[in-house]
């Protein structure tokens, strides 16, 4: 019991006023539970699954599921986006992680599957918004472009069910080249998301609105790496690659003139940027971009909470600091170290939190990967945990949630379901003027179903012909969302 309480017990909290990290998973390697151990098998062999190649990056909760990304830096890598439960089960804290939302999602060279997820988001309506950057194993030999990046929004308490697909013009997020790193929600004005790509070339904030399916880039000499702190050192590892605008967060949703906070990997600074701004689709935002301190190190991850504490980690310090905006107005002087610990802290890569107040962090070890320097046999990736009572800047300080956008229905998805619906129409009346000339002493009755958030009409007593059956859908044509030629039956 000793030991056991040590292990979860494990960081040194630098300040008073933060409650210690606690280990809840970690892992030496990272599996999947396969469809069948042929299958299993099969992937080993054939390269297709290797197990130093495998690490957790991106880490988001909703309800009782913990999902996480496993972004293909390499290949080897079956399943990039996976969901195991919140807390340990049966005591098991390194569980095989099962594919999300299906091993169908996860085939390589399948466009309309995911190709290389590293980051996402969950908005209080359990939607999850993926980014996937389309190309393949970035740190190998060759690197394989196959898809356009691309934004995904699943229905996670629908199984996963994808609501919307949105592929980036190649002017916004080059092809081949873009990397699609980290994402924030704004609830405002119909939606918005606001994206990190750091291109080595094209380094930007990516703007995409959810009301109108469109987005554009806002690019800024701050966002690019600066050559001064493009080298540093992870546990005695050396790391010399340049890495634009990586880390970003938003100011909560409570506040009035809400920010973006961001930062290059490669930089020692913070910067902000009014969200009005982004919004805007201004070419030059030079007035605008706000230099806000200096960190002690480089940074990945950040995140924001209800009450407008940042949060950040310190890659070359094994740590994670906060910066409460709130209550000191200077990043100088307000940001504090509140955890430190040289082993088993090392690159604190994402954060979230849950909806009981749990603030959360993914460690690992990246400095490992970078290097081909990973060793199995040892911890590498590990969830850590602290409470601290509150939640994601999402939702307002009371914990309650502003009000959603709802995702429209396209007009490509209207004009979609209108030809659907026609060919339907046409198919059955072509039965019944089959059926009519084959027997004309009978009459005919053709079931045919539409299904929309208002009504469900099933049953065949209900109508007599398909034209009243179509009159008395009482239901908007662009919400109907499933269109079924049933059966043709004779009387």
């Amino acid at each position: 019991m000793k030991i056991l309480a040590a292990f979860m017990l494990l960081f040194v909290t630098v300040t008073k006023c933060h409650e210690p990290f606690q280990v809840i998973f970690q892992w030496s390697s990272i599996d999947v539970v396969w469809p069948s151990e042929e299958e299993q098998q099969f992937a080993i062999d054939h390269g297709d699954y290797v197990a130093a190649n495998n690490f957790i990056a991106g880490i988001k909760f909703w309800k009782d599921k913990m999902y996480l990304t496993l972004p293909r830096w390499k290949d080897g890598v079956p399943v990039t986006l996976a969901v195991t439960s919140t807390t340990p089960v049966n005591k098991a804290t390194a569980p095989n992680l099962k594919a999300f939302p299906s091993w169908e999602m996860q085939k390589i060279g399948d466009c309309s599957a995911f190709q290389f997820v590293q980051s996402m988001e969950v908005d209080p309506k359990g939607r999850m918004w993926v980014l996937d950057s389309g190309k393949m194993s970035p740190l190998s030999v060759e690197v394989k472009t196959i898809c356009p990046p691309r934004l995904v929004i699943l229905d996670l308490e629908n199984e996963g069910k994808v609501l919307r697909i949105y592929e980036f013009p190649s002017q916004v997020a080059r092809h081949g080249t873009a990397h699609l790193n980290d994402i924030v929600l704004d609830h405002e004005d119909g939606g918005m998301a606001y994206i990190t790509d750091s291109d080595r070339d094209d380094p930007g904030i990516i703007v995409y609105s959810l009301s109108n399916n469109t987005s554009w880039k806002v690019r800024h000499d701050s966002m690019r790496a600066k050559p001064e702190a493009v080298r540093f050192m992870v546990a005695k590892t050396p790391i010399n690659m340049p890495i634009s605008v990586d880390g970003i967060a938003l100011s909560p949703a409570s506040s009035t003139d809400r920010q973006v906070y961001y930062s290059p990997l490669s930089s020692f600074h913070l910067y902000s940027i009014p969200t009005s701004v982004l919004k805007s689709n201004t070419s030059n935002v030079d007035e605008h971009v706000k230099e806000l301190g200096r960190k002690i190190s480089q940074t990945d991850g950040m995140m924001m909470s209800a009450k407008g504490v940042l949060y950040f980690g310190l890659l070359a310090d094994d740590a994670v600091a906060m910066w409460d905006t709130k209550q000191t107005a200077s990043f100088a002087t307000g940001q504090r170290v509140i955890s430190r610990d040289h082993e088993r802290m090392q690159w604190p890569d994402t954060f979230a939190y849950d909806a009981d107040g749990n603030f959360y962090c993914v460690t690992n070890s990246l400095q490992n990967i970078l290097t081909n320097r990973v060793n199995t046999s040892i911890p590498n990736y590990r969830v850590v945990r602290a409470r601290t009572g509150v939640k994601s800047y999402q939702y307002l300080e009371d914990g309650t949630a502003p009000k959603q956008p709802e995702i429209p229905t396209s007009l490509a998805n209207r004009i979609s379901l209108a030809v659907t619906v026609g060919l339907i129409i046409l198919l059955a009346f072509v039965v019944q003027a089959e059926l009519s000339a084959a027997t004309p002493s009978r009459s005919h009755i053709i079931d045919l179903e539409l299904t929309s958030p208002m009504e469900t009409i099933k049953s065949a007593s209900e109508i007599k012909t398909l034209p009243v059956r179509l009159h008395d859908f009482k239901g908007k044509l662009e919400e109907v969302k499933h269109v079924t030629l049933l059966r043709c039956r004779v009387q």
